[in-house]
C-alpha cells in the first residue's frame, strides 16, 4: 500500500506541476494603462518582486493573480505592468540555473513578445533612462529581448526564422549598458553565424575581445579556425 501511495501522491504533484506551468492566456495580454495601480493589484506585484529569485514558483502565481484582476476590470500603471511580464519571464527557470522551471519556452516567448510590442509603441523607452520607470523599460527590453531573439534562433527552420530573431536583437542592441549586457551581443553573434554571415559576427567578437580578452561568452573563438583566419586576412 504504501508504494501505491506514493505513487499516487508523486502523480499528482507532477501533473500539478505541469498546470501550474501552463500560464492562461491573459497573462500576456496588454492592458489599458493607468496612473495608479489598484492597491490590492499593486501589493500583488510587490510582493511577486520580492519572491522572483527566491521562489519563482509563487511568484508566478501572485502574479498570475493580479493580472487576473486586471482582466477583471482592476487599474494597473505602467511600472506594475511591466513588473508583471519581466517577473513571468525571470521567474519561468529554476532558481540560479539557466533551465526552465516553473515555466516553459511557449509561454516565456509569449510574454516576451508581448511586452517587446508594448515596448515598441513607447518612442521614448530609451529616453529618461534616469528615471525608475525609463531604466526600468530598458530594463525589460534587454530581458526580453534577447531571450526571444535566442528563442526564436533556437527554433529557426530557415533564414527568415533568422533575421526575425537577428531583427530583434538589433533592436534590443541599443539598450546596452556596458560588458555586464555583452550577452545580447553574444546572441547576436551566434544568430550571424547562422545566417552564414562570418565577417559581421567576427567584427563584433574582435571588438569585444580587444575591449575584453576574458570575456566569457566568446573565449571559444580563440580555438575558432575560421576566425583566427579571419583575423590574420585583417592584418
Amino acid at each position: 500500500m504504501k508504494n501505491v501511495f506514493s505513487i499516487f501522491f508523486l502523480t499528482l504533484f507532477f501533473s500539478t506541476t505541469v498546470i501550474a506551468a501552463s500560464l492562461p492566456k491573459f497573462a500576456y495580454k496588454q492592458f489599458p494603462i493607468t496612473e495608479e495601480s489598484n492597491d490590492d493589484v499593486h501589493k500583488l506585484v510587490a510582493e511577486a518582486a520580492s519572491l522572483v529569485y527566491p521562489k519563482p514558483l509563487v511568484a508566478r502565481d501572485l502574479l498570475v493573480k493580479a493580472l487576473q484582476k486586471v482582466s477583471n476590470g482592476a487599474k494597473i500603471n505602467e511600472y506594475d505592468y511591466l513588473w508583471t511580464q519581466y517577473g513571468l519571464l525571470k521567474s519561468s527557470f529554476d532558481t540560479g540555473g539557466s533551465n526552465f522551471g516553473p515555466g516553459n519556452q511557449e509561454d516565456y516567448l509569449n510574454v516576451g513578445l508581448n511586452v517587446l510590442n508594448f515596448l515598441n509603441t513607447k518612442t521614448n523607452t530609451g529616453d529618461w533612462v534616469f528615471t525608475e520607470t525609463g531604466a526600468f523599460r530598458m530594463e525589460v527590453y534587454r530581458e526580453a529581448g534577447n531571450g526571444v531573439a535566442w528563442e526564436l534562433m533556437e527554433r529557426a527552420t530557415n533564414n527568415a526564422d533568422l533575421n526575425k530573431a537577428l531583427t530583434i536583437a538589433n533592436k534590443t542592441e541599443p539598450y546596452i549598458r556596458d560588458e555586464k549586457d555583452y550577452y545580447i551581443l553574444d546572441t547576436k553573434v551566434r544568430i550571424l553565424l547562422k545566417l552564414k554571415k562570418e565577417a559581421e559576427a567576427f567584427e563584433i567578437v574582435k571588438d569585444v575581445l580587444s575591449e575584453n580578452p576574458d570575456f566569457g561568452d566568446f573565449q571559444n573563438f580563440y580555438d575558432n579556425k575560421n576566425y583566427k583566419t579571419w583575423l590574420k586576412s585583417k592584418l
